[in-house]
């Protein structure tokens, strides 16, 4: 795994014939050597872009949500009470953390539906925004897009009828306020892997799903080499199935995402992400600016990673 100092990596875009022949995988279908496998009722149509969309827009009607601020202790409580709404049982884990500016209180939000296997699926946003972008900076694609999108899932999957528990993780304190590091970044998503390696329960975890800026008009999904290469497979025979597989790629580096602590802890996890969030290829020029508002947002962006998580999610 390479770990970086800052958050991301410039890559190169590569085939999916260099992905099998690197990983030397198979599709097998339903079997051990799949991620995730479950006979449930959603299927991917039942997405909607359209939803997800709006969730993004609510979400992000509730302003700057920089860790440790009212904005992001509302922005929880937002999301606790529309998981609840949904029908699924939802708390904040709110835990403090020494960070270069002292002490801070970070809020996990957890929502978990039951399942029929012994197995766990972590599905993952951060709602965080940057700190020190601008007084009115919001975050539609960074965290916008994915809190939405994971709203949406949620509702799609509490109508599943098979499968193992779901958990739908918003974490908290992704963004860093400095530099990443032991005390600066990805927060809420090392607690939440402490947690569940610390209570056994990361040995039932089959599959961690991290998404990340993904409602870009213009999307280009891009897996980082850091993850867990089975799950990485697997999205691409998802994305293949959807016949959307153009939307995605590898990426030629790795990624200090929230997917991170869980993979140092023992989980399988991938990174869904599109790192190109300009007026063209290799632009990333919206990205932790004011510029990054629910205009540049799509709701057919959003249904299509939807889609592709569900296929991926129920497997036949």
């Amino acid at each position: 795994m390479t770990r970086l100092t800052s958050r991301f990596l410039f890559f190169l875009i590569r085939p999916l014939a260099l992905v099998l022949a690197g990983l030397g995988l198979v599709v097998t279908g339903c079997g051990k050597d799949t991620p995730v496998c479950a006979d449930w009722g959603p299927v991917p149509a039942d997405v909607s872009g359209a939803r997800a969309l709006d969730e993004a827009s609510r979400v992000v009607a509730l302003g700057p949500r920089d860790s440790g601020t009212p904005g992001a202790e509302k922005a929880a409580a937002y999301l606790v009470g529309r998981l609840q709404a949904l029908g699924i049982e939802a708390r904040v884990d709110a835990f403090q953390e020494e960070t270069p500016d002292g002490t801070q209180t970070f809020r996990n939000v957890i929502g978990r539906l039951p399942g029929r296997s012994a197995e766990t699926v972590v599905l993952i946003s951060h709602y965080d925004t940057k700190s020190g972008i601008a007084t009115n900076f919001v975050g539609a694609n960074d965290s916008g897009s994915s809190t939405g999108l994971l709203l949406e899932l949620a509702r799609v999957l509490k109508g599943r009828h098979g499968g193992p528990e779901l958990e739908f993780l918003f974490t908290d304190g992704e963004e860093c306020r400095r530099e990443y590091g032991p005390r600066d970044g990805l927060v809420g998503s090392r607690r939440r892997a402490g947690q569940l390696k610390a209570s056994g329960e990361s040995a039932r975890v089959r599959a961690v799903i991290l998404l990340d800026m993904i409602g870009d008009r213009d999307l280009k999904v891009t897996l980082p080499r850091n993850g867990d290469p089975r799950l990485s497979l697997a999205v691409f025979a998802a994305a293949e199935q959807e016949g959307v597989r153009a939307s995605f790629a590898l990426a030629d580096g790795a990624v200090l995402d929230d997917h991170v602590p869980f993979l140092d802890a023992g989980m399988p996890a991938v990174d869904l992400i599109d790192f190109q969030y300009g007026e063209g290829p290799g632009d990333n020029r919206y990205w932790h600016t004011a510029e990054d508002t629910m205009d540049k947002l799509s709701a057919d962006s959003l249904g299509l990673v939807g889609r592709v998580v569900l296929r991926v999610l129920a497997a036949p």
